[in-house]
C-alpha cells in the first residue's frame, strides 16, 4: 500500500511538471518504481519501529512491565503498577481491553501465588473472553490463543485451590473446547493445560495419577521450577515428607527470581 501511495504521487509530479500531453520519459518510470519501492520501505520501518510505538503509550508501559516480570517475577512494586495499568486501561475499554485481559490475568495469577483468592477471583472476572475468541479466530494469533488456555487453567486452579470438585470439573469441561483445539502448538503449551489436569487430579486424591502426568514434562529445563514445585506439592500431600522437601528445595534452587523463592517459601509452609 505504501509503494502505491509513493509511485502514485511521484507520477502526478511528473505529470504537472512535464504537460499532460507528453509521453512520459521511460527512465523517469524506472526512477519512479526503484524510488517508491525503497522509500516505501524506509517509510514502513520509519512507521512500525518508531512512530507507532511511541504513540501507543500503554505498548510501551506493557513491554517495560513484561521485563520486569522476566526479572524479579510479581514483585510488589510489579503487582501495583500493573494494578494502576488496569485501572488505566478499564477506563477505555473499546482501546485497551486486550491490555485489560493481561493485567488482569497477570495480577490474578500473582494472588494465586499469594493464595489471595478473592483477589484473584476478582481478577478473572475482568478478563473478556469473547474478546479473546475474536482474536483468536486468526490462525496466526498465538498471543490469543495462548491467553484463553491461560483464562482456563487460571479459573482451574482458582477453584482446586479452594477445594471446589464441582467447579472444578465444570471448568474443565467448558475448557475441552479449548484444550482440544490448541493442543499440540507447543510443549509448553501442552505442559500449561495440563497443569488444569493436574489440579484436578490433585482435589480428587489421584496422586500417583498426577505426578506421572507431571512426568511427561520432567525432560524439559524450561518447565523444570514449575514441575518441581508441583511435584514437592503432591508428595506432600501424599505424606512423603522428605521426598516433599527434596522437590521443594530443587524449585527453589531453580527459581529464578525473589517472587519464585516466595512461591517456594509459601507452598511448603501452606
Amino acid at each position: 500500500m505504501m509503494f502505491i501511495i509513493i509511485f502514485s504521487l511521484l507520477t502526478l509530479v511528473d505529470l504537472f511538471s512535464s504537460g499532460f500531453g507528453r509521453q512520459q520519459n521511460t527512465n523517469s518510470v524506472a526512477f519512479r518504481v526503484a524510488f517508491a519501492a525503497v522509500a516505501s520501505v524506509l517509510a514502513n520501518l520509519v512507521s512500525r519501529l518508531i512512530i507507532m510505538p511511541r504513540l501507543n503509550r500503554q505498548y510501551n508501559v506493557f513491554r517495560r512491565i513484561l521485563q520486569k516480570i522476566a526479572e524479579y517475577g510479581y514483585s510488589d512494586d510489579v503487582i501495583a503498577k500493573m494494578e494502576e495499568e488496569l485501572t488505566f486501561c478499564r477506563a477505555e475499554p473499546r482501546k485497551y481491553t486486550a491490555y485489560s485481559n493481561q493485567y488482569a490475568m497477570f495480577l490474578a495469577e500473582a494472588y494465586l501465588s499469594l493464595r489471595q483468592f478473592d483477589k484473584a477471583e476478582e481478577k478473572l472476572e475482568i478478563a473478556d473472553i469473547d474478546f479473546m475468541q475474536i482474536q483468536a479466530k486468526n490462525p496466526e494469533s498465538l498471543p490469543a490463543q495462548h491467553n484463553i488456555i491461560m483464562l482456563c487453567v487460571l479459573w482451574v486452579q482458582l477453584y482446586a485451590a479452594r477445594n471446589d470438585k464441582k467447579k472444578v470439573e465444570d471448568q474443565l469441561r467448558n475448557s475441552e473446547r479449548y484444550f482440544s483445539k490448541y493442543r499440540g502448538m507447543n510443549e509448553i503449551t501442552d505442559y500449561f493445560m495440563d497443569t488444569a489436569y493436574f489440579e484436578s487430579l490433585m482435589i480428587h486424591q489421584q496422586y500417583d495419577n498426577a505426578l506421572k502426568l507431571l512426568d511427561k514434562y520432567s525432560k524439559d529445563e524450561q518447565l523444570s521450577f514449575g514441575v518441581f514445585l508441583d511435584k514437592a506439592r503432591c508428595l506432600k500431600k501424599m505424606g512423603r515428607h522428605d521426598e516433599a522437601a527434596s522437590f521443594f528445595d530443587r524449585a527453589y534452587e531453580q527459581a529464578t527470581n525473589d517472587w519464585r523463592r516466595k512461591t517456594v517459601d509459601i507452598e511448603r509452609n501452606a
